[in-house]
């Protein structure tokens, strides 16, 4: 059977306006499902979770986000905050996401992996960041540096000042205390 493209037209349309609801109200119903089972027994049933800023999402094809661990997850919060701009945008207890304009971290306390997460009962805390570098481009590089330098008591010491770099940019380095090797750099 043949059919018209004036039987086909009006589905089509349909599709087309109907198509972007029904993803919103996916999206919004996968949103409440994860705060629910967020949640803990013990607790009442209600959203765990705090957007902090609204912010539009990053994450489309292509995009490249980080989740760290850490028992640290304030301190991290603080300091990528403060030495590259990074706004909370998630929070609830043990986990926040935070973004630039153009990145996403997350800082999760390895406490609140469950028993089904490949990393349960496997980090420490002590050195899980050994062998990973992380470099951060920033806007202004002297003033992320000035403001590293306010860590340093607090267990983030700058392990190379502002060097330039045999590729034409200039950057400092960070060890975070649980071992990541953060590099902080200027654009080209």
């Amino acid at each position: 059977m043949r059919f018209s493209s004036t039987k086909v037209m009006p589905m089509h349309w349909v599709l087309c306006i109907l198509g972007p609801a029904i993803a919103m109200l996916a999206a919004f119903l996968a949103t409440v499902v994860f705060q629910i089972k967020a949640a803990e027994p013990d607790k009442p049933q209600t959203p765990t979770t705090t957007p902090a800023v609204s912010a539009p999402s990053l994450r489309k094809p292509g995009f490249v986000f980080m989740e760290l661990a850490t028992q640290r997850v304030e301190d991290y919060t603080d300091f990528f905050g403060s030495v590259a701009d990074f706004k909370v945008t998630w929070r609830k207890p043990g986990y926040v996401q935070a973004q630039s304009g153009l990145a996403e971290l997350t800082f999760i306390d390895p406490k609140h992996w469950g028993p089904g997460h490949p990393f349960h009962g496997k980090v420490t805390g002590n050195g899980m960041g050994v062998g990973i570098e992380i470099g951060i481009v920033v806007a202004d590089l002297d003033k992320a540096y000035a403001a590293a330098l306010k860590f340093k008591d607090k267990g983030w010491p700058v392990t190379t000042g502002i060097v330039m770099r045999p590729w034409g940019v200039r950057d400092f380095r960070v060890t975070a205390p649980d071992g990541y090797y953060l590099r902080f750099t200027e654009g080209r």
